[in-house]
């Protein structure tokens, strides 16, 4: 298909005013803030409640905890906003050391999709659960995904938008996706 210049006329204020208030009186305005509100109530109040969180450790109030219950934070840690952290389907934890520090949009996830079964569409198939360890005085960058079955070893550092899908050594920088050993840390 070839492009094709068009002239947007915006419609007025007013329209927009109308079709606001319109939507806010409709049915599904109700369904979509009930569904919201069910949301925020599972994921960050019942979430938070069942997770276990250190002595001195900051949990920014946009972060998402799935399956609470088996993620644990130490002590002094640092979870900053719009972070994700989804507990195992069924045993899969996340335990997270002290003085752990995650920058915004970081996300474990320790579980992931079985796609074994040809015969089976992948939605509905079983999954994995594997922990995510993660050692002390460790720095997660901004928009790194951590998967099931990964430690991270102490005093490492993640750069940002790594995928860490391997276990890292412990006081090394690791970037890239999937992630590698960039260097190691300790002055030889």
């Amino acid at each position: 298909m070839k492009k094709v210049k068009v002239k947007f006329n915006r419609p007025s204020k007013r329209k927009y005013a109308i079709e606001i208030i319109i939507s806010l009186f409709s049915l599904y305005s109700f369904k979509y803030f009930i569904k919201l509100i069910a949301y925020k109530h599972v994921n960050f109040i019942i979430g938070r409640k069942k997770a276990s969180i250190g002595k001195g450790s900051k949990i920014h109030p946009t972060v998402v905890f799935r399956q609470g219950e088996r993620i644990r934070i130490g002590s002094n840690c640092l979870i900053n906003h719009n972070n994700v952290l989804q507990g195992g389907k069924d045993i899969g934890q996340i335990i997270i050391g002290d003085y752990v520090q995650t920058g915004p949009g970081v996300m474990m996830f320790a579980f992931n999709h079985s796609i074994d079964d040809l015969d089976v569409p992948s939605i509905l198939q079983d999954y994995y659960d594997g922990d995510i360890i993660i050692e002390d005085d460790v720095w997660i960058g901004a928009n790194s995904v951590v998967v099931a079955g990964v430690t991270i070893g102490k005093g490492s550092v993640i750069a940002a938008g790594s995928v860490v899908t391997k276990d890292v050594e412990p006081y090394s920088i690791y970037g890239g996706v999937p992630s590698k050993k960039i260097r190691s840390r300790i002055k030889e």
